[in-house]
């Protein structure tokens, strides 16, 4: 709520605007204003000042860009709140949902479903803005999620997945991420467009109920399967002139490889996965022959979800519509990447800022425990863009902005240099803690005087709020 000069002005005298409602009065409207003109409160918010303007994570720094591929990330918090504000019902209409779509049948639940259920549509219908995340994030149900059973408390997560499953129509989805802009990579654009044009044709459906539709369905595995077998016709070119023994072997898992990609069911998953695993596990005790290197250069080459658009939407089949979304952002969203992996065997890499670098979903999945002295020959690009994200992290610690990571650049730089054995050098000579400590104070001195002048205006508001009242009421009683 904000309340100025005009605020008043907008409306004639005796008419008085406050608190939501209009009070015909005979006040002298002019003596309320003057208190706030005395007191240099021509614009008063009443919203609730956060105890601080820092920011602690280096994952909310706004326009951040991936440390690999440069790509524009979008912030860790807004893809929560989109998700939750956008995408996912409010509590109190998906637990309807849920059962008038069969997700939760009540007449064959379990108790302690039961009991959960309950609990939580008792909390969503007291709270109807809230969705089924911010319901289980509150301290209140966190606390009595205690003194449940472990049986019941695992039943609230299980009813939380299924109101999951409820989705807003193609034509929302696609209006709300257009909204959010988001900068894909290619094959998320190209998914993106692909649904776009699915939205425009069926709009009240919802993602999973257009992409099985068998007519859908069927045209983008067709345009799939060919991109399979073409990688296969080629790996039946690449050993025309091999040694007969490795030809044979070769054309023999070639074959069973067509079999899994033309006669399986859809349904049945990680075709690609096993077709590779036959290639190498056949081939493993001859990988130093220049041509069956050449055959498992091909092999990889087997469009997956990641790479390449049809994949996608046929396993995102498979999948609810809201977690094709979540997919969709989760490629684009600021993620923490250990420099040092964290499952590295016998030398994880520890979980904490200094073994941080920011990187996007995509680029976080593809690395996995690859050291970077290997990683950046595939992406040559990261030793450039991961400078200009250090760069940015310096700009926003040197404003006194970015708290706690006064020590980042310094250790980051070396945690690069040693996982990527010299291929990543940093450049931190722009780094000045001097005016970091000195732009933090300012920042923390502007935080308590905007605090001061906040209670300030409450102070007045209140007392502005009683004489209104006062005259209002005398009035009345006349």
């Amino acid at each position: 709520m904000k309340i100025s000069s005009t605020y008043f002005n907008n409306y004639p005298k005796g008419n008085l605007y406050a608190a939501g409602k209009i009070y015909n009065s005979g006040i002298d409207y002019n003596l309320q204003l003057n208190y706030l003109k005395d007191y240099q409160c021509d614009s008063v918010s009443f919203k609730r000042i956060p105890d601080t303007t820092f920011i602690n994570d280096l994952r909310e720094l706004p326009n951040l860009t991936c440390g690999c591929c440069g790509i524009k990330m979008l912030k860790n918090s807004v893809v929560n709140d989109f998700l939750n504000r956008k995408i996912y019902y409010p509590a109190s209409i998906a637990l309807k949902r849920i059962k008038s779509e069969n997700y939760f049948n009540e007449s064959h639940a379990s108790d302690e479903m039961k009991t959960a259920y309950a609990f939580l549509k008792n909390f969503a219908d007291r709270n109807p803005k809230l969705t089924m995340q911010d319901i289980l994030a509150k301290k209140a149900v966190k606390a009595k999620r205690q003194t449940f059973p472990k049986e019941v408390s695992a039943a609230c997560e299980t009813i939380r997945d299924m109101t999951k499953l409820v989705a807003h129509n193609s034509k929302y989805m696609i209006d709300e991420i257009s909204k959010l802009n988001p900068k894909f990579h290619k094959t998320e654009k190209k998914v993106f467009k692909e649904l776009q044009m699915l939205a425009k044709e069926y709009p009240q459906e919802t993602f999973y109920d257009i992409l099985n539709k068998s007519e859908v369905n069927k045209y983008y595995l067709t345009r799939l399967q060919k991109k399979q077998i073409d990688i296969l016709d080629n790996v039946v070119g690449a050993v025309e002139d091999a040694p007969e023994n490795i030809k044979t072997m070769v054309l023999d898992v070639t074959e069973k490889a067509r079999d899994i990609f033309e006669k399986e069911s859809v349904e049945i998953l990680h075709k690609r996965g096993r077709v590779i695993s036959h290639y190498q596990s056949l081939l493993n005790d001859y990988k130093d022959d220049s041509c069956v290197q050449k055959v498992l250069e091909i092999i990889n080459e087997l469009p997956d979800s990641k790479t390449d658009s049809d994949a996608f939407l046929i396993k995102g089949a498979q999948k609810s519509s809201n977690a094709i979304v979540e997919i969709l952002l989760s490629r684009v969203r600021s993620t923490f990447e250990h420099v040092k992996p964290h499952k590295r065997e016998g030398d994880n890499g520890p979980s904490n800022i200094f073994n941080y670098i920011a990187l996007c979903g995509k680029c976080n999945s593809e690395r996995q425990r690859t050291g970077y002295d290997i990683f950046t020959k595939a992406h040559p690009e990261m030793i450039e863009n991961e400078q200009i994200q250090i760069n940015k992290i310096i700009h926003f610690i040197n404003h006194g902005i970015l708290a706690g990571y006064d020590e980042y650049p310094v250790k980051i730089k070396k945690a690069l240099d040693i996982e990527s054995k010299g291929a990543i050098k940093i450049n931190i000579n722009k780094l000045n803690l001097l005016q970091a400590k000195n732009n933090r104070k300012l920042r923390q001195k502007k935080i308590i005087e905007k605090k001061k002048s906040l209670n300030g205006s409450k102070a007045i508001y209140k007392f502005g709020k009683g004489l209104f009242k006062r005259n209002v009421m005398g009035k009345n009683d006349k």
